[in-house]
């Protein structure tokens, strides 16, 4: 690695705050070449869906309709891998080219950057950043169960460098829409599995004790998700890099690791992303996780007068424990402009809704809500609420969880409002 490259690692790590305005850049490295001495038994370039659907295809499910978007050296499939990987053989997806994840691991920074998009179910996971050199196989499954398991391994070479930072590779096992890639209800990626997050299902491979190109992976792990007997349920395996295109990753799919029924509880999220966006018309801040309605806003289809502000913040799925959801109001009474308004106590949510001036849309969301000090409690942090006062002549607030960015809000003149010195809620780390 580059000197310059070893100082930004330094810097990101030490340093990346939750958010940026825009995704850090770096140089290019060297692309990587296949190992002269392939450690796991071989790799087979391959792009047939078909093929490659066929062959993770296991007990009790059948397969069809299967299709690949990627580059044609980014699918393939693997043998003779299972002091490697945990895998013995199966097909293996990457963002960059196959061979490349072969040990031993003589390469700090592996990657091939194909130039390809990534993939907008993916960008909802890691915004406000976005994919790049997405590799999509899918496929329908039809089965007589209720449930199905993938067994996988996800792998980067953005460990152990990047770790926190916005070149957080992410992979995606969509099924029916809903993802089942994660681990301990957050979405697999370089930054939920490493040697401090998650540790236990991460193999650090700095030192190339796997021989296999890559610098980190998990350990095997499997997607548990629910579908509907008898008809066809739709299947999206997806891998993508982060903020650029270039320091790969990969993940390895069992073969006839595809089966039905999975085994243990559904391994689903329990927490979701909410997107930033600003009218500059109006001067009004606006949130939302709901991705129809980020999709629109994106789009323009929506509105064309909603742009991102570049921040984003996670929050909790409907449902999770101890957690309160958020009630979403909409009014229209302050002609020519409107307004949102969010509010995680139910007192305040009954308040409003007997407010005939505001139309309540739905619980939109969870959180946690903080002492009566301000205080939250482990594994969450604060999130602020601040309100205009009615200075851009329609009421608006803002949730923000970085500290300056709260104290500029307050020099503007805005209101801290919440628990404490202004902590509305607590969100997820």
């Amino acid at each position: 690695m580059s000197a310059a490259l070893r100082s930004l690692s330094l810097v990101l790590m030490l340093a990346l705050s939750w958010a940026v305005q825009a995704a850090e850049t770096r140089g290019s490295p060297v692309p990587g070449t296949t190992a002269v001495t392939p450690r796991i038994g071989s790799i087979t370039p391959n792009p047939n869906a078909a093929a490659l659907a066929q062959a993770i295809a296991g007990p009790g499910v059948t397969i069809s309709n299967a299709t690949y978007r990627g580059a044609a050296n980014a699918a393939g499939f693997f043998a003779a891998a299972q002091s490697s990987i945990g895998i013995n053989n199966g097909v293996v997806l990457s963002t960059g080219e196959v061979g490349a994840v072969i040990g031993p691991n003589d390469q700090a920074d592996s990657s091939w950057d194909h130039g390809l998009p990534g993939d907008a179910a993916l960008d909802l996971l890691v915004a406000p950043y976005t994919t790049h050199d997405a590799a999509v196989l899918e496929f329908d499954l039809t089965t007589t169960q209720t449930t199905i398991g993938i067994r996988y391994v996800f792998g980067s070479e953005e460990y152990n460098e990047f770790v926190g930072s916005d070149f957080n590779d992410v992979l995606g096992i969509f099924v029916n829409g809903v993802n089942c890639a994660n681990a301990n209800g957050r979405p697999v990626s370089v930054n939920s599995i490493n040697s401090g997050s998650n540790p236990e299902l991460y193999i650090d491979n700095a030192t190339g004790t796997r021989n296999t190109q890559l610098d980190g992976l998990t350990v095997p792990l499997e997607c548990v998700a629910a579908v509907t007997p008898g008809v066809p349920n739709h299947v999206r395996i997806v891998i993508a890099d982060t903020s650029d295109g270039i320091w790969d990753a990969a993940v390895f799919l069992a073969e006839s690791g595809v089966r039905a029924p999975g085994t243990g509880a559904l391994t689903n999220s329990n927490i979701v992303r909410v997107i930033e966006y600003f009218h500059a018309g109006f001067g009004h801040y606006f949130v939302t996780a709901i991705p129809a309605e980020i999709a629109a806003l994106d789009t323009g289809v929506l509105s064309k007068d909603w742009a991102r502000t570049g921040l984003a913040f996670d929050v909790y799925v409907s449902g999770y424990p101890g957690s309160a959801a958020v009630c979403r109001f909409f009014s229209a009474s302050f002609a020519p402009k409107s307004s949102h308004f969010y509010t995680p106590f139910a007192d305040e949510c009954t308040t409003v809704k007997n407010n005939p001036a505001w139309t309540f849309e739905a619980e939109v969301f969870n959180v946690v809500l903080p002492a009566f000090s301000g205080a939250c409690p482990p594994g969450t942090r604060e999130l602020f609420r601040l309100y205009n006062d009615g200075m851009s002549g329609a009421p608006n607030h803002r949730y923000v969880t970085d500290p300056a960015l709260w104290a500029e809000m307050l020099a503007n003149g805005w209101i801290a409002e919440g628990a404490g010195i202004g902590i509305i809620a607590c969100i997820p780390i």
